[in-house]
């Protein structure tokens, strides 16, 4: 009978594994990454089978310094990661062995990979959370510093990217540090959401070791609690999907923004600039500056996305248990990470660095007809009309003012009157748009006490 060679399940097998599976089923390639968590859960589980008296004195001490040794090498970049070992834990297992023999063979008692690589994973994207919470702190704060500069900048508000109503800069600025408040909050209902630990569930069904105190396990690695069903505990990966969800929707929120940035910036608009440290030009035509880390903050949203479909497609047709489909869940979560990380930083600098235009965006503000709103809210207001009655009144005003090629506050109270009698010198207070956006009080509106309200609470919140 020939041998296998495969440290793992050698007494079953009568043939080594092909060249072929070996190369589909190696990890090594992307798992490496969790290279930290793993060292730090076997020293854990080490010393709980030391509590439980699985180990002796002696053998947990050799296997706790052995395994501080790996981990200065992998901090250092001196441990070398070897694809004869197909996964990061038994890359682990196996440099432990080679430096205190065979008793590196024991912290594997009453644990599975099932059980040991979904608390890595949990591990890991808890630290990543965390890193992330910061970052959007970072750009929140950048935010509001281009806020509190900016309450006097008139901007038009758009609907179907036409102009709608006047604002203030300063809100539409606000108006992402809520978007960026709600990531934040759902990165942080995450982190309550994986605080509990699925070491000791075993391949699926628990372990015969009852002796290892899964309670003291969960608290020595930084989690409130253990799991509370070993075969959910394997078998789920709802967690990186959620992972996956709060970045995609992250990158979405940085989609918009710039995209608002890549056309404000055109030649049509001129509303904004960026730095040339933003931009790129180009191979053939001389006069060109292309906002391209804008477009490609856009891009990579895509890519974000792509790594959330991938798992839901992976995740989708699995049976209750583990299965071997589960390794898949890693390269998109690390590359959407890599992803995020870089695009916070890359936002951070353009909201910070780009270039207002104060003039083109208040003489956009004045086109359209932007203040016809509040020309229908006044006749609600002072003629008794319902709004329907001022809606179509405010219209008739609007295709007046196109006719004489005017501004609605450059027409005259008697032409007005051609449209509404009863109109009076009062509702001039309402045609300019700088009268229009302070009528704007209430809560949350884009008045200029409303937006310095609003930076106050904004600033507790970080």
């Amino acid at each position: 009978m020939k041998k296998t060679t495969n440290a793992l399940w050698g007494g079953r097998f009568q043939k080594k594994s092909s060249e072929l599976l070996k190369k589909i089923n190696n990890s090594i390639g992307f798992d490496f990454q969790l290279a930290e968590e793993d060292i730090r859960l076997n020293k854990s589980y080490a010393m709980s089978l030391y509590k439980s008296e699985i180990l002796k004195h002696d053998e947990f001490k050799k296997i706790e310094k052995g395994l501080d040794e790996i981990l200065n090498e992998v901090r250092n970049g001196k441990f070398k990661f070897s694809s004869d070992y197909e996964d990061i834990h038994m890359n682990v297992e196996m440099a432990l062995k080679k430096k205190i023999g065979r008793l590196a063979g024991k912290i594997h008692t009453g644990k599975s990979r099932n059980d040991q690589v979904v608390t890595d994973l949990k591990m890991w994207i808890r630290e990543k959370l965390k890193i992330i919470i910061i970052k959007i702190q970072l750009l929140q704060k950048t935010i509001l510093k281009r806020s509190e500069l900016n309450i006097d900048v008139i901007m038009p508000g758009f609907t179907h990217s036409q102009n709608a109503q006047p604002i203030s800069l300063s809100h539409y600025f606000l108006s992402f540090f809520e978007m960026f408040q709600r990531d934040k909050r759902r990165c942080k209902q995450l982190l309550e959401n994986i605080d509990e630990c699925p070491l000791g569930s075993g391949a699926l069904a628990g372990t015969n070791f009852h002796e290892i105190n899964r309670h003291y396990l969960a608290k020595n690695l930084g989690f409130k609690k253990p799991t509370e069903n070993s075969l959910d505990s394997v078998s789920d990966r709802d967690f990186v999907i959620e992972y996956l969800s709060i970045l995609s929707i992250l990158s979405l929120h940085f989609s918009r923004l710039s995209e608002d940035f890549i056309i404000w910036s055109s030649s049509a608009y001129e509303l904004l600039k960026f730095p040339d440290s933003l931009c790129t030009g180009s191979s053939i035509m001389p006069q060109k500056k292309n906002p391209d880390a804008a477009e490609l903050v856009r891009s990579k949203c895509g890519r974000i996305y792509a790594s959330l479909l991938n798992l839901l497609i992976i995740q989708k047709g699995l049976p209750t248990g583990y299965s071997k489909d589960l390794q898949e869940d890693k390269e998109p979560v690390f590359d959407a990470n890599t992803t995020i990380n870089l695009l916070l930083d890359i936002v951070n600098e353009m909201i910070k660095s780009v270039i207002i235009n104060k003039k083109n965006m208040y003489n956009l503000a004045n086109k359209g007809y932007v203040t016809a709103t509040d020309i229908a809210d006044w006749m609600v207001k002072n003629i008794d009309l319902t709004f329907r009655e001022a809606h179509k009144i405010t219209g008739k005003i609007v295709l007046l003012a196109e006719k004489k090629k005017k501004l609605l506050e450059d027409l005259s109270l008697e032409e007005l009157r051609t449209i509404q009698p009863k109109i009076t010198e009062d509702i001039f207070n309402q045609l300019s748009i700088k009268g229009s956006i302070e009528k704007k009080k209430s809560y949350g509106g884009t008045s200029n006490s409303e937006i310095k309200k609003a930076i106050k609470r904004a600033k507790r919140k970080i």
